[in-house]
């Protein structure tokens, strides 16, 4: 279509210059001029090109005033043949006239950065395809290796707790059998003394025994979780917002706080989504000498209507138990700042 409309405004010029300047101007000349050129559109083959040329050469030798069409016939073999397009210039030897040389000079010229921007534009286009397919096939692998890696931390999970099963077993089948053992003993014991000894031998056993269950669950609870890789999971689900993550932690967190926070975020981008109207979307997570920082930062323009509901109360409620502050303001959008000292997180 662009082709086309260059054509016709190339066309207009020439036919109004042909106009303007021949003497005895022919109207047929003019009206076959555009459908001797124009037709070449009706065809891909390139042979239709030459085809028109001879056409035109015959149609100059009967009458000088199609030397006002040069620079056309300059424009199509250009788009067809490229370099060939020079050898139109021959064509202006019939009545050398040295604006409409120039104008199909102008007119190869512009085809060729026509055409020069065009082939720029394909490989870009390729180049931006094969980029897609390569993201694609990137975000596939990389969620591969997500499968993978929570796989992986399934699987020792379930060793872990195998392990702790078996360390269970040992520890308190050994501390309740001796235990039986003892009670069944104290029948047979008639001195008081040696009575309290041995009550005081069971009480120490149950409790050691006691001791390894708590150390066992403590530790069945110690399994990995990737917190920056579960917000991250968050994040994707916030489409079609805007949403970004700031992560900057190198501290150990433990069981327990990785799930509070987790809730924290998850229950205040649940708020964005139903509250804010907004596009966009930032959680930044910072580690400071002394504490650790959590915002929610959206953009919306609604501000809540209520600064205790249920969700920030719930938030606030978590927060408070670590002993740490809570705040929420409208600045430009709703943000949620929490700050958890150290202290009270380790």
């Amino acid at each position: 279509m662009r082709v086309i409309i260059e054509k016709l405004l190339l066309y207009i010029v020439l036919t109004g210059f042909y106009f303007a300047d021949a003497e005895g101007a022919s109207l047929i000349i003019a009206l076959f001029a555009f459908i001797l050129f124009f037709s070449l559109d009706l065809s891909e083959h390139r042979f239709t090109v030459l085809a028109a040329t001879g056409i035109f050469t015959l149609s100059l030798l009967l009458g000088t005033g199609w030397i006002y069409y040069v620079p056309l016939l300059s424009f199509s073999v250009a788009g067809r043949y490229r370099k060939w397009a020079i050898a139109t210039f021959i064509f202006h030897l019939a009545e050398p006239k040295i604006s409409l040389i120039m104008l199909s000079g102008i007119v190869i010229y512009m085809v060729y950065l026509r055409e020069g921007m065009s082939s720029l534009e394909l490989e870009n286009k390729k180049v931006r395809d094969q980029l897609t397919s390569d993201n694609l096939l990137l975000r596939r692998q990389h969620n591969e290796l997500l499968k993978n890696h929570e796989k992986d931390i399934y699987m020792a999970g379930l060793n872990e707790r195998n392990r702790i099963a078996r360390d269970m077993h040992d520890a308190l089948g050994h501390s309740l059998s001796s235990s039986i053992l003892l009670i069944e003993s104290l029948q047979y014991v008639r001195d008081e003394e040696k009575l309290k000894e041995s009550l005081s031998l069971l009480q120490g056993r149950l409790k050691s025994g006691m001791d390894d269950i708590r150390m066992s669950i403590h530790h069945l609870y110690e399994t990995s979780i990737d917190l920056k890789s579960r917000i991250e999971d968050y994040m994707e689900e916030m489409e079609p917002f805007d949403a970004e993550l700031y992560y900057d932690v190198d501290m150990e967190i433990g069981h327990e706080v990785k799930i509070d926070i987790l809730s924290i975020v998850k229950e205040a981008l649940t708020n964005v989504k139903k509250h804010s109207k907004a596009s966009e979307v930032n959680v930044f997570i910072k580690e400071q000498n002394d504490f650790l920082t959590l915002s929610i930062k959206d953009n919306g323009s609604r501000k809540p209507e209520q600064s205790k509901g249920m969700g920030l109360l719930s938030m606030r409620e978590i927060v408070a138990k670590y002993s740490g502050i809570f705040n929420t303001f409208h600045d430009g959008g709703f943000t949620v700042h929490i700050t958890l000292y150290k202290e009270g997180i380790r």
